[in-house]
């Protein structure tokens, strides 16, 4: 049996990556279909680790609440001593825990499964009436002028359904031996680390004693060689640890019998008073470090492993496919509805191999001072410590050909700066092309009782860009409000920002929004006294597109975005 479809978006591939893209698009009104190949959803504990960039993500979205309900804290490593296995040696964080600021709210890396977290995407999915289709494979597709044609098998139980799926856009979600990336023909070059470790998760009934399970334990480690290595981290459900450990000449025994595994496991830790209960899941795992050398040709595009490879040191697979989906969400819904050129989707190669770069520079390096630590030195520490970068509040496209900065202009020639995706050189303040900063204890300008506090956070939206206009008198932005005219309704919420202690708060009609910078964090996050007039674009995806100091910048960059300005 074969049937015919046509819709505007076929995602490829139901993990987070896809899941996140198929969200952005449904919130910004386009039509998703995302098949999943498997008969059944993920198991395990793979990217479990959720930086707080793809926090700030997933509340944009306005799926942060239900991560948090269902998640845990980053614990601190307990390493112990060997022989014996049962006196701590080291306690510490492998990421260092900070307080929240006005500017990062959401600090720390947080803990959960990523089948939850999948299934929590797909119940905000459920609400656009759009589900993932399980059991679905795509075979083959050919790209024509401005659409794509896929042919998609569905099987339902020993019967296959022949499908051709007409799309305009074709996304690859596909995970590492993606068949998206494959056809496509683009270039999937790297290395495979020598390396092997079974990762699974598996009962443990008493390692943990105290009384607050989730909030007070421990990530245990023990180690002897540098063959030797068993690792056990308490997850969000009771009594359910993930473990690591390296078989050695025992490998292939271990991943084909549970009782061996658990011997392994003993024999790891020295311990023989753990009582270890059911395996619920194991793999055979070997890191790969690959990369593709652009994300996508035509009207076909590949995001998260499809894309990039990388070994698990740091945490950051699942969160950099995250913002792959999050990066060009918005850019396709704006070209599928015609209000931007496919020029736009040109910016998606552009702002992202060069952070994909970055980042497998970043996880192989810290994968072999791991290693050769280990070999090394009795300090886990030395081995474990991972820096303030990984949580990924640095990543930025500054070097952009759509972002605008008459702050801080890009320089050139022999001055031109090298590239910093992960932010970690800083540079000189905040700059277009960074994430966004929070700033809460904003007041709606209004009257009385009816004043309410808000945040930027709350104003930022996966659905338009917004528009911050900082100054003191609102004489001052006529110009640029008269230009906000132009935009397309509905895609760009306007909003001014009074200093603190303004004379004159006036509401303006032609703004979405009147705030009263009631804390001053607002001008302290993107350093604009208060007697001066700026304007600050941020992105859909929470990213800075300009900072312009008025109405000729704000064109600017609408132009680059928008195919209806002129």
């Amino acid at each position: 049996m074969s049937l015919t479809s046509r819709l505007p978006v076929l995602i490829v591939g139901a993990g987070p990556s896809g899941l996140v893209l198929a969200l952005t698009l449904a919130q910004n009104g386009i039509q998703v279909r995302i098949i999943e190949m498997e008969q059944q959803y993920h198991l395990g504990q793979r990217g479990a680790g959720i930086q707080p960039r793809t926090l700030e993500v997933y509340n944009f979205l306005g799926v942060l609440p239900d991560i948090y309900a269902r998640g845990i804290p980053l614990m601190q490593m307990r390493t112990y001593k060997l022989p014996g296995g049962v006196e701590p040696l080291e306690t510490f964080y492998m990421v260092p825990s900070e307080e929240p600021t006005p500017s990062v709210p959401f600090m720390n890396t947080w803990l959960l499964a990523q089948p939850t977290a999948e299934e929590i995407l797909r119940s905000h999915l459920d609400k656009y009436d759009c589900h993932v289709e399980l059991g679905t494979e795509l075979r083959t597709f050919e790209q024509h002028d401005g659409h794509v044609v896929a042919h998609i098998v569905k099987r339902a139980g020993q019967e296959e359904v022949q499908e051709t799926v007409e799309c305009h856009w074709l996304v690859g979600a596909d995970g590492a031996k993606s068949i998206v990336r494959k056809q496509l023909g683009l270039t999937f070059l790297g290395e495979t680390m020598p390396q092997q470790t079974i990762f699974g998760e598996i009962e443990v009934n008493n390692l943990t004693q105290e009384a607050s399970y989730h909030y007070a334990s421990y990530w245990h480690a023990w180690r002897d060689a540098p063959s030797t290595l068993v690792m056990l981290r308490p997850t969000e459900k009771d009594r359910v640890f993930t473990f690591a450990v390296r078989g050695g000449d025992k490998h292939a025994l271990i991943m084909s019998d549970d009782a061996a595994l658990v011997q392994a496991l003993r024999e790891g830790t020295q311990r023989d008073d753990i009582d270890f209960g059911r395996t619920v899941w194991k793999t055979d795992y070997r890191a790969n470090v690959r990369m593709v050398n652009k994300f996508g040709e035509g009207c076909v595009f590949v995001v998260g492993d499809a894309a990039h490879v990388h070994t698990p040191a740091g945490g950051q697979g699942m969160n950099t496919g995250v913002q792959d989906a999050f990066n060009l969400g918005w850019k396709l819904a704006l070209v599928e509805k015609g209000l931007a050129t496919s020029s736009l989707l040109s910016t998606f190669s552009e702002e992202r191999i060069p952070v994909i770069r970055h980042m497998l520079g970043e996880t192989t390096k810290l994968y072999n001072s791991t290693l050769n630590a280990l070999r090394e030195t009795k300090s886990a520490t030395a081995g474990w410590f991972r820096g303030a970068q990984l949580k990924q509040l640095g990543v930025n496209y500054r070097w952009s050909s759509i972002v605008v900065d008459e702050r801080n202009p890009p320089k050139t020639g022999e001055d031109c700066e090298p590239l910093d995706a992960y932010g970690v050189d800083g540079g000189v303040g905040l700059r277009a092309g960074d994430r966004a900063p929070d700033a809460p204890g904003l007041v709606s300008v209004s009257t009385g009782a009816d004043a309410k506090l808000t945040s930027l956070f709350r104003t930022f939206g996966s659905t338009h860009h917004t528009v911050l206009l900082f100054t003191p008198d609102p004489a001052n932005l006529t110009l640029a409000l008269q230009s906000l005219k132009a935009h397309p309704a509905g895609l760009v919420l306007s909003a001014i920002v009074y200093p603190k202690d303004a004379s004159n708060t006036l509401v303006i009609d032609q703004v979405d929004r009147c705030f009263v910078d009631g804390e001053g964090h607002a001008s302290m996050a993107y350093g604009i006294s208060a007697q001066e007039t700026a304007i600050v674009i941020v992105r859909p995806d929470g990213i800075i597109g300009g900072i312009v100091r008025g109405v000729d910048g704000l064109k600017t960059y609408f132009r680059n975005v928008f195919s209806t300005i002129a």
